[in-house]
């Protein structure tokens, strides 16, 4: 415990080795992707009985779930474009940054998209995105999230942006659909796992468009329907 009591460092010397041990990290970061590629493209952690990279990750090297997605995918990604490698080791992209890009990268337009996306934050690059690759509207559904038992008694309903005005008896119907009848209201995991949305989601579309997710209570729902 002695080792991490840095309460005698000046305030010049703790900000040089915050400085330092950022830089060490991302080294680190983009040797592991690296390794993490090589492991996988040779499937060497079916050797220790298990059927998938990602399983690997988790209980063989200790990662959380999504500790284990990112670098693995990011880890992919970089095996195909290895500019990747050197950017994260250089602080020029980060994990996140690599994981929003990897859907969109092709041998065409890597080198110009990574470019574009260094420096950048989440937001900043999800903007980038959208401008380059601009998604039709958020089709408008309401539907319970989660059994109301699971939430003290309090259902919870996901509602997205309109691609169009609806007409009452379309909302109504829409509102009576269940959940599982919703296309692409389950995301596609590596592995299975419970998502419980805690705030309102906005992610852009294209340059004028937001789509907009957020989880309301029943009153706020009954209020919304009234409305």
């Amino acid at each position: 415990m002695k080792g991490y009591s840095l309460s005698h460092l000046t305030d010049h010397t703790l900000l040089q080795a915050l400085a330092a041990l950022v830089t060490q990290d991302r080294a680190t970061t983009a040797s592991l992707l690296a390794h993490l590629a090589e492991v996988d493209e040779r499937k060497l952690y079916a050797s220790s009985a298990y059927p998938s990279m990602y399983l690997y990750c988790v209980h063989e090297l200790g990662m959380s779930e999504d500790t284990a997605f990112k670098r693995i995918r990011a880890a992919r990604t970089a095996r195909q474009f290895p500019r990747i490698f050197a950017a994260v080791a250089d602080g020029r992209l980060n994990l996140n940054a690599v994981v929003l890009m990897a859907p969109h990268l092709e041998p065409g337009n890597a080198d110009e998209l990574l470019v574009a996306a260094e420096h950048k934050t989440r937001a900043e690059i999800e903007r980038l995105l959208a401008e380059r690759f601009p998604q039709p509207d958020l089709p408008t559904f309401v539907g319970a999230s989660a059994p109301a038992a699971a939430t003290n008694g309090l259902a919870t309903w996901s509602v997205e942006a309109p691609a169009r005005q609806l007409a009452p008896s379309e909302l109504w119907q829409l509102a009576a659909r269940p959940v599982a009848g919703i296309p692409g209201a389950a995301a596609v995991q590596l592995a299975p796992k419970p998502v419980a949305p805690s705030r309102a989601k906005l992610a852009p579309l294209s340059p004028d468009r937001i789509g907009l997710q957020v989880t309301v209570d029943q009153e706020t729902h009954d209020l919304l329907r009234y409305a």
